[in-house]
Parts: structure tokens; sequence; C-alpha cells
């Protein structure tokens, strides 16, 4: 059955920076005056004409200075960007890079046609981030969380800090006492697994993968951390290769060392560390646990993994993977760092400034895609581990046609499942989840799959669209 809708219905695909009177790096940066566009996609039943938008947002740190975008004609399966009446607006100097701005973009039409939909725009530079729980900062990055280059030897060249020798061959994995509790992704260790493949793993585990893969996946141990997961040997010719462990009990952290490991096939030395730092000492919006991975010097080979992941293998950071970096990570070199921590770009523990509030904690309900024929993802974010949360689904006249029990005791603040509402007709629904002190509701559209490709592909071929909006629309409306 295709889409049935005799109404228009607009969808936003992407907001694009004009900044050529500024730095012209097309981003909105703290201090900057831009002009801003919003591409918009009609995929109802009907043609739209004299499509007008408004521009809105609450933040006190953005000032929207002509917040009206015409649009015109949109007619069925058509996609418009307002380039020739954008939006102008500028970010305060004193905006945090990475921050994020929900605008309320308000669009009128004849025939009494009027919606709201959601922009969500990034000012300045931000960094690579899971569901937005874990962030990634690198050495020499701009944010305060930023870590700097600190070598910490404690391999058996040196006797300041005489580390212990694990004295691993390849494909070996020994399990670690920690000197204190570590909490990750919302699970407290009081141990870790060591691999010789260049991966730790939360608590007690037997794995030892040498065969590396993408970030979130399956395969691998779950609770990863991983400094440099390939087919490493510490047990090579030429001690002291070997992986070492140190309590730093001065400044609370654990420390973890590959020294001189090889790699294969090339047989080249790869140095890193691993740090755990004591969540007791090193606080955090969440109370997880920071790591930071120090490279004394660059990869050596292209095929490794780098980044963290959860319990469930369901989320993770991939900060690298066989030669290709987050689009928001800076390149592994000699001398580098990459601190793992729950601090968003924006934080400002508990202070408010200019009106504006950072939260303690983000409370999120993300589903992926938004847009599909029934199954889809749902993650949210619960801050409190113990919280009651009820899932429902109701369509657009408020009818409950969807509810998940109430879920306790849950195992990690970001949370998971797959929904399958293909035994739904088409139409526009509502997912929406409730706890004693939360409550956050997402709009989703379900469609004939068939339909909507033909759709988009039709609007694809008949408008130039940007890199950023094609790898928009193959990841939000054609994975499902």
């Amino acid at each position: 059955m295709g889409y049935t809708g005799s109404d228009p219905y607009v969808v936003f695909l992407e907001a694009t920076v004009y900044d050529a009177g500024g730095n012209n790096n097309g981003r909105l940066d703290p201090g900057e005056t831009v002009d801003l566009t919003a591409t918009l996609i009609n995929i109802g039943g009907a043609d739209l004409n004299n499509l007008s938008t408004t521009l809105e947002t609450s933040n006190p740190r953005i000032n929207v200075i002509d917040n009206s975008g015409f649009f015109g004609y949109l007619g069925i399966d058509s996609l418009k960007e307002n380039t020739a009446d954008p939006y102008v607006v500028s970010a305060s100097p004193s905006t945090p890079h990475g921050h994020t701005v929900s605008f309320d973009l308000i669009a009128t039409a004849d025939g009494g046609f009027v919606d709201t939909l959601t922009v969500n725009l990034c000012v300045g530079l931000s960094v690579p981030s899971d569901t937005g729980y874990y962030y990634a900062y690198y050495s020499g990055g701009i944010h305060p969380q930023s870590p700097v280059f600190e070598w910490i030897a404690i391999d058996s060249t040196q006797s300041a800090n005489p580390g212990i020798s694990l004295d691993l061959l390849a494909n070996q994995t020994v399990t670690v006492d920690l000197p204190f509790t570590f909490s990750y992704y919302g699970q407290s260790y009081t141990q870790i697994s060591i691999c010789s493949n260049g991966w730790i793993a939360m608590g007690s585990q037997t794995d030892v993968d040498w065969s590396n893969t993408g970030i979130p996946n399956p395969d691998g141990p779950p609770a990863m951390v991983a400094g440099l997961w390939d087919d490493l040997d510490p047990g090579n010719t030429g001690a002291p290769s070997d992986i070492y462990y140190y309590y730093d009990e001065t400044n609370h952290r654990f420390i973890v060392e590959y020294f001189q490991v090889e790699h294969w096939p090339s047989g080249d030395h790869e140095t890193f560390e691993v740090i755990f730092y004591d969540p007791a000492y090193y606080a955090t919006p969440t109370g997880d646990g920071e790591i930071i991975m120090q490279y004394l010097v660059p990869m050596q080979q292209i095929y490794s993994t780098i980044g963290i992941e959860n319990e469930i293998e369901g989320v993770g950071i991939q900060y690298y993977f066989d030669g290709d970096y987050d689009e928001l990570a800076e390149p592994v070199t000699n001398e580098f760092a990459i601190r793992y921590t729950t601090i968003p770009p924006d934080y400002i523990p508990g202070i408010e400034e200019d009106g504006y509030t950072t939260p303690v904690a983000k409370n999120q309900l993300m589903i992926y895609p938004n847009i599909t024929k029934g199954r889809m993802n749902i993650y949210y974010t619960i801050t409190n581990p113990h919280a009651h949360a009820a899932i429902k689904m109701y369509d657009a006249t408020g009818r409950l046609v969807k509810l998940f029990d109430q879920l306790t005791n849950h195992q990690s603040p970001i949370n998971h499942i797959t929904l399958d509402a293909s035994h739904l007709p088409a139409g526009i629904y509502f997912v929406h989840i409730e706890t004693e002190n939360q409550r956050v509701t997402e709009k989703v559209i379900l469609i004939d799959y068939f339909t909507l490709k033909m759709k988009i592909r039709g609007a694809i071929n008949s408008l130039p669209l940007s890199f950023m909006t094609f790898s928009f629309l193959t990841q939000r409306l054609f994975v499902v």
C-alpha cells in the first residue's frame, strides 16, 4: 500500500550555514553572524503554495536577526532550500564551542497549512560522540576538556613508575583488579580484562579477538575500550616489549601501557597507553569515569580500531577505523592524547549564565530512522538507573497504538529497543517516554518504503544536493 495521505507534509532535512562574510568555514562560530538556510521536503499528498517560514529560538546566546524564509511553491515529492531568502542569525562570543541550539521553524502556506519543525544547529566545533553521552576530546583542541599529552612511562626501561609486567604472548587476555570502582556507561566495575590485541574490556572476560571491526558492533568484547585494536603481539623478540599496568595512587589513576608491541603483519612496534581515572576524584555530570588514551608514536598500520563501546555493543564512539577518522576527529600523531568523558562541550556545572542553564545530564530520545516502513531503533537516556519508564506510541489523533510495560533497574543510562510497527497504517505517529521527572516525545512517519524511495529519488534527481544532504537522506531514510 502506498502513502495515502491527501494533505501536504513537510520534513526538515538539513540546515546550511553560509558565512562568506565571516571566516567562511561553513559553520556558525561564537561571535559570528551568518546566513542560515533550511532544506525541506514535501512527502505529503498535496502541493504547497506560498510556503513561508519563521525561525525562532529561546536560547539567549543566539540572536535571530532575520527570522523569515520564503520557499514559495513546494510540490509533492520536491525539495527546496531557501537560498533566495535566508535567515540571518548570530551567536554570542561567549557561546561554547559544541553548543547545540534548538530552533522552532514555523511553516505556513495557503489553505491553512501550519506546522512547526525542529531545527538543531551546533555552534562552533564539536567533537566525536556516541549519542551525546560520552565525548572524545583530543590534544591540541579548542575545548576546555581537551587533554594535554603527558606520557607516563611504566615499562621496565625506567624506574620512576614501576609497572607490573603481564608477560603476555599473542592472543592472550588477563583479568586485573582495579584499585577503585570505575563507572562506565552507568555500570560499576572493579576489574578490567587486558588483551594483547590492543583492547581492554570492563569486567572479567576471556575473549581474545584479534580481528578488528568498527564501533559499535557485536563483534569483539562488550564494554570495550579500544586503544589500538588489531592483531598485536607483545611477546615479540626484543624485551622489554610487553604490556604493563601501574596504579598511580597519588593522582588516583590506573595506567595500562602497551610498550613496543609488534603489529602483524609488518612487525612495526606500537607504543600507547590507556589511563582510567578514579570517578571519586575526577567528577563528571553522570558519575562515569574518564579515560585518556595516549600515543607516544603514530599508528604504524592503517588497519586498526580506536574508540569505546558500551556493554550491549549498540552505542559507542568510533574515533578511527581502518583508515577513516570520525568527521570531527583529529588524526593520531606522535605524542597525541584522546580524552573520553561524559562532560559535554558546553557543560557549565550548575551555573546559570545569561538565563541559560546547562543541564547536569542530557535526557534524550532518539529514533533512527524516523521516516520508515515500520522498523525503528529507539535510544533513550535515563539519568536515574532505577527509574520506571513507560514508552508509548500514539497516532496523529492521539490514540494509543503501542505500549511497553514499565522498565525497571536499567543496567545503563543509554537504553535501546527495536520497535516493529509495520502492522500499523502509514501516517504520522508520536513516540513518548515518561518517567517520574522526564517526559519527551519524538515524531515518526510510517510510510510505504518503496513509495518513499521513489519520492526521495525523484527529489534528488531534480535538485542539486550537498553531500551532507545526500548522506542524511541515505542514513535516515533508506536504512531500516
